[in-house]
């Protein structure tokens, strides 16, 4: 992937010295690379740059890590979708205005993301983040997903920001005016990937023995899977609601751990799909898209316990009514109600998350190349996928959503 031009000494200089509040640093030289290979990110492009700088004050040359998000400008679907979505200007708010009210409820020593040290939207979409490998943080291989210790920190960690996004909405409504949609906005572009989404599984189901009558199921609801899927992360009038991260998949969570290789921190990475809606949206695509196939047939009904334990303890500590928080038997209504998001994200995200590390991996080509040979053909029929639909299509079933 080639480093935009725009991508400059000045734009690393106003991001350093707004950072480090000096505007005496200068840069020296910068170096960037691309920050995951081909098939690991798919709505921006990414680049860790490690960069060379002085400040007057010290005289010494000082080295920095950062993580350069761009917005993609050669055409094509991942560009659309950045600019249909409107992802970089959520994200700019994300880090500008909404991050620092989260902390300023939570307490400062909790975190939730990396440190952002520049965002600008024009002339061209830029972010500039801490690289949180050089604090010891790492991505866990997408092809395999999370066992039950990580599921549960990952949840906790969800708890927090979902209980932060409460008591920020009720001090301050218009903080959540940008978060109306998520992944699934409901236009032109969204709607032909979902529907090829569920034609692919369709198709797969009719070569998996023993699944088919999932497919006759999905293909007799016909459009009617779109908007049940649409309809299902939509706010519900007096509903209780929070601020999803709504991209809660494996490459999105990065973990770090002690020298003895135990799990110690969590952070959540890509804040492009925020949407203000139930918490049952994280909690679907997160099982759907990132946990292991043992996780899928065990624990879903742990995690989601979990997950409300600690949403209660989170907002008890934030002094906010529980009176007002719906009970355990209403929240797994909701979620139970909105099982149709847990199947769109099966059908769309889940077959690239479990796709092979291939040239061709893309947006563009998951739509559009549904050759024998393709990209998409390939996405849905691997052996990972088809592991992983045995188990949630009969899950999704059991709610009732494909009668």
């Amino acid at each position: 992937m080639k480093v935009p031009v725009w991508v400059s000494k000045e734009v690393f200089e106003k991001a350093l010295r707004s950072f480090f509040k000096n505007d005496s640093i200068e840069i020296i030289s910068f170096i960037s690379k691309d920050a995951v290979p081909v098939g690991e990110n798919y709505t921006s492009d990414l680049f860790r740059t490690t960069i060379v700088y002085t400040t007057s004050k010290s005289g010494n040359n000082e080295t920095i890590s950062v993580i350069v998000k761009c917005g993609n400008e050669d055409g094509g679907v991942k560009q659309d979708m950045a600019k249909h979505l409107h992802l970089f200007d959520k994200e700019a708010e994300m880090f500008s205005r909404t991050f620092p009210v989260i902390y300023q409820i939570l307490g400062h020593h909790y975190t939730l993301s990396s440190k952002c040290l520049y965002t600008s939207v024009d002339p061209h979409y830029i972010i500039v983040l801490e690289d949180l490998t050089t604090l010891g943080f790492q991505m866990l291989p997408r092809h395999i997903g999370f066992d039950l210790e990580h599921c549960f920190r990952a949840v906790e960690k969800m708890a927090q920001l979902h209980a932060a996004s409460v008591i920020m909405y009720e001090k301050d409504p218009s903080l959540v005016k940008h978060y109306g949609e998520g992944l699934y906005a409901d236009n032109k572009l969204v709607r032909e990937w979902v529907k090829v989404g569920y034609q692919s599984v369709i198709d797969a189901c009719s070569r998996w023995p023993g699944f088919e009558k999932y497919g006759y199921k999905l293909h007799a609801l016909g459009d009617e899977a779109l908007e049940r899927g649409f309809e299902a992360q939509k706010r519900k009038l007096g509903g209780f609601h929070v601020l999803n991260h709504g991209d809660l998949w494996v490459n999105n969570l990065m973990f770090s751990y002690d020298s003895q290789q135990k799990l110690t921190d969590m952070r959540f990475v890509d804040f492009q799909m925020v949407i203000f809606t139930s918490p049952a949206i994280d909690l679907h695509y997160f099982i759907a898209t990132s946990t292991k196939i043992q996780v899928k047939l065990d624990h879903i009904e742990i995690i989601l316990d979990h997950y409300y334990a600690q949403l209660l303890a989170n907002l008890a500590r934030l002094q906010y009514s529980l009176e007002r928080v719906p009970t355990r038997e209403q929240f797994k209504k909701d979620y139970n109600h909105r099982a149709f998001f847990g199947l769109m994200g099966a059908a769309t995200v889940l077959p690239l998350v479990k796709a092979s590390n291939r040239s061709d991996a893309s947006f563009d080509n998951i739509v559009k190349d549904q050759g024998p040979d393709g990209f998409g053909f390939h996405a849905y029929n691997n052996e990972r996928y088809r592991k992983h639909m045995e188990h949630l299509l009969p899950y999704y079933d059991s709610f009732g959503i494909l009668d």
